[in-house]
């Protein structure tokens, strides 16, 4: 199983200290980790779309990724995700094929839809239509990025007439991910194009996800196709220090401070999830000794039978070195273990 980072750029004040770093310096920190990432033998660096937020600061993932690929030369970069269901699919296919030409064939997009209210109105757009404009915008980019002339008709865009993006990418086509959750909608849209799936793990219990993974290969199978199933992906919040005791002590407060949430046009917030339980066997997130999060990580990969884990370390305020010193250690004690971990098909009793 290959292990990547994922950010989301979050800005969030210390907990402990109160500071908070300027918006360019937590950019600049977003950057800097990906090229230690590369040195430490992580596959993948993976950067969050988010609008209009107030924790987040990357609203365009191709910039980001284009500072990363000049500081870089073998990682991954990738999207989690590219929000092609709020943006212009022509632009998409246009910025990500300079991205992919930049960095030297790198890129891996994961197409997914905004879960938060703020983009659907600020852009016009209903949110009841993210299914329906995800998988149109989704259609579109693989043609855009397949054929030498694209002309098409759909719901929410204007028609193409013998449209042609330029520049091309390197790639011959660039890996587009399908970005699910636990509908089922995702799952069809990537194995109708036979496209990998990631699902987004980081918010509940594991078992959770288990219907969504087997359904993708179910279908995938039941569908006709005679190539193997694509690759399948999940994503956990992690931290990992020398001990339990010091890993919990550290990021306790972090991820409390990330999961405690304003909800919009509210001044009230919302109450974050037991620590212990929300790192315990049945939660989502991942926190202890490299032993454990080698084991948790072992327990997820037999429950779902996935071979991309991303891992979210940067979350709530937490200073850059202990970041640093937690990627290091993943590195160093959690990479080789789950490394051997196989994708052999999951089966259900």
């Amino acid at each position: 199983m290959q292990l990547g980072l994922i950010t989301f750029g979050s800005l969030l004040p210390d907990p402990i200290t109160g500071k908070i770093l300027t918006q360019r310096q937590r950019l600049r920190d977003v950057v800097r980790a990906a090229a230690e990432a590369e040195e430490a033998g992580f596959v993948w660096y993976t950067v969050g779309e988010h609008h209009f937020g107030e924790r987040d600061v990357i609203s365009s993932p191709a910039l980001v990724l284009a500072a990363i690929a000049e500081h870089t030369s073998t990682i991954r970069l990738a999207t989690g995700t590219t929000l092609v269901a709020n943006r212009d699919p022509v632009l998409v296919a246009e910025d990500y094929a300079l991205l992919d030409l930049l960095s030297g064939g790198r890129l891996e997009l994961i197409a997914g839809g905004s879960f938060f209210p703020e983009p659907y109105a600020v852009f016009g757009q209903s949110p009841d239509s993210k299914a329906a404009r995800k998988r149109e915008n989704t259609e579109l980019l693989l043609r855009l990025w397949t054929e030498e002339q694209v002309t098409w008709q759909g719901e929410f865009r204007p028609p193409l007439t013998e449209v042609t993006v330029q520049p091309r990418p390197l790639q011959p086509r660039p890996p587009v991910w399908i970005s699910g959750g636990v509908g089922s909608e995702s799952v069809q849209l990537a194995v109708e194009h036979g496209l990998p799936l990631v699902v987004g793990t980081t918010a509940r219990e594991p078992g959770v996800f288990v219907t969504v993974f087997d359904a993708y290969r179910t279908l995938w199978h039941e569908s006709g196709r005679t190539d193997p199933p694509g690759r399948l992906g999940a994503a956990s919040h992690v931290f990992v220090a020398e001990s339990s005791q010091r890993a919990r002590s550290l990021w306790a407060s972090y991820m409390n401070n990330y999961l405690t949430v304003k909800k919009p046009g509210s001044t009230h917030f919302t109450t974050p999830p037991d620590f212990d339980t929300y790192i315990g066997d049945n939660g989502p997130a991942i926190c202890g000794s490299p032993a454990e999060v080698v084991d948790k990580l072992g327990r997820l990969h037999e429950l779902w039978g996935h071979d991309l884990h991303l891992l979210a370390i940067d979350v709530g305020g937490i200073p850059y070195a202990q970041v640093q010193a937690a990627t290091e250690l993943t590195a160093a004690e959690v990479l080789p273990q789950v490394a051997g971990l196989g994708t052999e098909v999951v089966t259900r009793a």
